[in-house]
């Protein structure tokens, strides 16, 4: 069955890319041929999604309000700012969370601009009554950072961070993660790249294939 067209009821949530030493500066500012590498990743967020968050260290909050406007999105932005610096991506899901407007959040990094619509509708509708995170398993390994969560995860998201635990996966063992298998991606082209991201030099110098 082809899943259903219009916007998701959820929101998108783009995790800053922290420092990227490999990358030779912080992911959220790169850029090929003029074009930053998260408006690649916000042009196919969307059309997908009513609202959009990007998760930010303090740092970088000033930075990217300045490049805000130029960012050819069609729908508003908003910033959640970390509240403390360098603690890595569960600090930014639980800032976003905080942020949201609604109760469900599709959560990637500013790295991946191959997304892909059809596996994003597909890990949506997998959800069910219960679920707090709907998380895709590729090659046998759960992927936290392509996955929706649930406003019910921010306490346990936030017990994880005061633990010292950083893991995106840390409070899963708390929460009902409803797992959706690789088989139910295998019949749509292209389906693994939805999951990649860019962690060379060399990798962003190839985005020559995107629209």
């Amino acid at each position: 069955m082809t899943p259903a067209a219009g916007p998701l009821e959820a929101s998108a949530v783009v995790l800053g890319g922290g420092r990227g030493r490999r990358m030779g500066g912080n992911k959220l500012f790169l850029a090929v041929d003029g074009v930053l590498l998260l408006e690649r990743v916000l042009r196919r967020l969307v059309p997908l999604f009513p609202e959009i968050v990007l998760a930010v260290g303090p740092e970088d909050e000033e930075p990217l309000r300045r490049r805000l406007p130029s960012l050819s999105s069609a729908r508003p932005v908003a910033v959640a700012v970390d509240a403390v610096s360098g603690l890595g991506p569960l600090q930014g899901l639980t800032s976003a969370l905080k942020a949201l407007r609604g109760d469900w959040a599709f959560v990637v990094g500013c790295d991946m601009p191959w997304i892909q619509e059809a596996v994003v509708r597909s890990l949506w509708q997998a959800r069910e009554a219960g679920s707090d995170v709907l998380c895709a398993s590729v090659d046998g390994y759960l992927e936290p950072l392509h996955a929706f969560y649930r406003r019910t995860c921010l306490p346990f998201a936030e017990a994880a961070l005061a633990s010292g635990d950083r893991r995106l996966k840390a409070f899963y063992g708390d929460v009902r993660v409803t797992v959706v298998a690789e088989a139910a991606f295998r019949c749509l082209p292209g389906y693994r790249r939805s999951f990649q991201g860019i962690n060379t030099p060399s990798e962003l110098n190839r985005l020559t294939d995107l629209p």
